[in-house]
């Protein structure tokens, strides 16, 4: 009896390992088991939506604008429209005598003495167009009005000079002469038409 207290020495050995044992497994485990002990109890997973990375946008400096390009291209010229060629004129006109120059000096006196009131329109007849009379009625009427205001009641006589003509064409005469009074000298412009057969005046001017 006294020998069996030793042969069971090496029990208390057997349990102190058998008692390791848990520790040891305890080691072993997983490291999602560690992770699941670390965290509370209370602890409910983070169910948020996921933020999306949004990527940074690059910006470049935008320079400063600059004065504006004016182009030195020249852009063509629009097309200039031809005048019309005139029709060719008949043998018959090629021999219309020029105006008389004795009415050509009548045509001038005679429309200084309408502007200084002493002669009527209609005295010229038709030598005149109906334009030249209404210019010659209005001119008229505006000389009346200032020699009424001025009281300037005298009346003169003009004496024709020399004439000048000019054809551009053989039914156009341009015409020139000079009207001298005794006070002063005055120029007479006008342009002759053959119209109707006859000489006349489709522009008439006293200066």
């Amino acid at each position: 009896m006294a020998s069996l207290p030793a042969r069971l020495a090496p029990v208390p050995t057997v349990l102190a390992t058998s008692a390791r044992a848990p520790s040891m497994v305890a080691k072993s485990a997983p490291a999602e088991s560690l992770t699941a002990e670390a965290q509370p109890a209370d602890s409910q997973p983070d169910t948020s939506p996921a933020v999306r990375a949004v990527p940074r946008r690059h910006l470049h400096a935008v320079p400063p604008p600059g004065p504006a390009r004016i182009s030195t291209v020249p852009r063509p010229a629009a097309p200039v429209p031809l005048a019309p060629v005139p029709a060719p004129l008949p043998a018959a006109a090629l021999d219309i005598p020029p105006p008389d120059l004795s009415v050509v000096r009548l045509l001038a006196v005679y429309s200084y003495e309408i502007l200084d009131g002493s002669r009527a329109v209609g005295q010229l007849g038709g030598w005149i167009t109906r334009e030249v009379a209404e210019h010659l009625t209005a001119r008229r009427a505006a000389r009346t009005e200032r020699r009424t205001l001025t009281r300037d009641t005298r009346r003169s006589v003009p004496v024709p000079g020399p004439v000048h003509l000019s054809r551009p064409s053989p039914l156009v005469t341009e015409v020139t002469i000079i009207l001298t009074t005794p006070a002063r000298s005055t120029a007479v412009a006008m342009r002759l038409e053959y119209l109707r057969q006859r000489w006349r005046a489709t522009t008439l001017t006293v200066l």
